[in-house]
């Protein structure tokens, strides 16, 4: 049997196939001629036969050649994916978490930015709520996260968006608002209810959900009225239902471990398609 055929041999062998020549090959390489002519020899030696025609300067394939280089290319694209993939697992995972308002105003633009341009990049994704994120980060899940509330007032950049209300406003008829959320804590049920109780609404929680969807889904289908903000729902608020004024609510990027020289790479990003919500 013959011996192994050394990579870097096919790698030169590919690049004189395809240059015609050595001195085409060479700067493809980062070889000098006569060490591509060497390897050249070598890898003949090796395979026990010619694998070009020589035509002074000129190298063409022959058929043994011919044979080898398809073999080559497929040999140096399993060795390069594989490097590839060795090279990603040996970098740590970009963590991030965000609050399910903005997975696609803030999360998808940022892998985007941070994909590079090889796109070997690799993320670990937590969406929840700001408490889950809260505790994905002390669990160290994630390094940055987009959060909401009293928690983001101590954050990086971000924005401050008017909460309101979202439902049908036919439910406001009854003296009983019945109230969809989030599961608690939520600082969006918190401002709710602070708010009703200030004006002596009597209200209840018709429904709780993980999910914003639920939400979302809960308020379309009239089962109760939300606090939220537009940005998050994806709709305008009512107005002139009635109900007392809400106020604002703060997000903003909150980082386990900060960089020495400031916010990180991630957060900036973040940070930046944060802010432009509030632009809107």
């Amino acid at each position: 049997m013959l011996p192994d055929l050394p990579s870097p041999l096919l790698r030169s062998f590919v690049a004189v196939a395809d240059g015609g020549s050595l001195a085409a090959a060479a700067t493809k390489v980062n070889r000098s001629e006569s060490a591509l002519s060497l390897q050249m020899q070598r890898l003949e030696d090796i395979v026990g036969q010619p694998l070009f025609d020589r035509d002074g300067r000129a190298l063409k394939l022959n058929g043994t050649g011919s044979w080898l280089l398809a073999h080559s290319r497929a040999i140096l694209a399993r060795i390069d994916a594989a490097r590839a993939e060795l090279d990603a697992a040996s970098r740590p995972p970009i963590r991030l978490g965000v609050v399910q308002d903005f997975v696609g105003q803030v999360l998808q633009p940022t892998l985007a930015d941070l994909r590079g341009e090889d796109g070997e990049t690799r993320f670990s994704i937590v969406i929840g709520s700001t408490s889950e994120l809260l505790q994905a980060m002390g669990e160290d899940r994630i390094d940055t996260a987009v959060c909401a509330g009293d928690v983001a007032a101590g954050g990086a950049g971000g924005t401050v968006l008017p909460m309101g209300w979202f439902g049908d406003v036919r439910l406001l008829e009854d003296e009983v608002v019945p109230l969809v959320s989030i599961t608690p804590p939520c600082p969006f049920l918190a401002a709710a209810t602070r708010a009703l109780d200030a004006v002596g609404r009597p209200r209840r929680l018709a429904l709780v959900t993980p999910s914003l969807d639920g939400v979302r889904a809960a308020v379309a289908a009239g089962l109760g009225i939300a606090c939220r903000t537009e940005a998050g729902m994806g709709q305008a608020a009512l107005t002139g239902a009635g109900l007392p004024d809400l106020s604002d609510i703060r997000y903003a990027v909150i980082e386990k471990r900060p960089g020495k020289t400031g916010p990180s790479e991630a957060a900036l990003r973040m940070a930046a398609h944060l802010s432009t919500l509030g632009q809107t």
